[in-house]
């Protein structure tokens, strides 16, 4: 069952287009797996065009804002859960193994196929790989993380914001047990240390808005090093869809 689900006001920014695209990517795969915040969107829709049509000369001031973000926040509770939307059919034969069974969120569209088959995976220590996305770019990095079953990412902090949406698997921290269809945020100032469950590889797109801190000494000596390796992996990515 889904237990971490976006806010309001990314709802409402994902619907008046103001999210940068790796994180309405993200968004939108939540919602193909929750029914409830598919449900909070159209209500963001409906109540947006009401609110417009009784301000034709003007825009809505902060205090209409405030006022529509009370009211959808005071009907949360009547929402059901609702069922997910089937996923997007599965890649093509170039897909490794390991991610043939992901249901990959139709927001990738004709994406999926072509970065799935041309991944180009940076392994960290035994538990964790990354295959950057050259999507976004100039906002945000935005990457695949599998974790190994039973594997930990390195113990870490945050510059700024990381959005986490889990497509196959489970992790846990400190603060919780994430599940497929969860939507994670962490802020700056947070630190936590992923931890896969035994039983899967656990797969999430990741939104990052700075590279994450290492907490460890020598992992921080080799940041650069690793975010070297990173924005290469991406550059070899982004030409071979090039060449396509």
């Amino acid at each position: 069952m889904i237990s971490y689900h976006p806010d309001s006001r990314f709802l409402t920014d994902f619907v008046s287009g103001d999210l940068p695209v790796s994180q309405a990517i993200c968004v939108s795969a939540h919602l193909e797996f929750c029914g409830k915040c598919r449900a909070r969107v159209h209500q963001i829709e409906a109540l947006g065009g009401i609110l417009l049509s009784q301000l034709p000369s003007q825009a809505p001031d902060a205090d209409s804002f405030d006022q529509l973000m009370s009211r959808i926040e005071s009907e949360e509770e009547t929402l059901s859960e609702g069922s997910a939307r089937a996923p997007s059919t599965a890649p093509g034969s170039g897909v490794p193994a390991a991610l043939a069974d992901v249901d990959w969120p139709r927001a990738l569209g004709d994406w999926t196929g072509k970065y799935l088959e041309n991944l180009q995976w940076v392994q960290f220590g035994k538990d964790l790989r990354v295959a950057p996305l050259p999507i976004d770019e100039d906002r945000r990095d935005f990457s695949i993380y599998d974790i190994r079953a039973g594997g930990k990412m390195p113990s870490h902090g945050h510059g700024g914001e990381e959005i986490s949406v889990l497509l196959k698997g489970s992790y846990s921290d400190a603060e919780g047990k994430y599940t497929r269809g969860d939507f994670i945020v962490r802020n700056s100032g947070e630190n936590h240390q992923p931890t896969a469950t035994q039983d899967s590889d656990c797969i999430c797109l990741v939104s990052l808005e700075r590279p994450v801190a290492p907490d460890r000494w020598f992992y921080r000596l080799a940041n650069p090093l690793v975010q070297y390796r990173l924005n290469s992996a991406r550059q070899r990515v982004r030409s071979r869809i090039d060449g396509l």
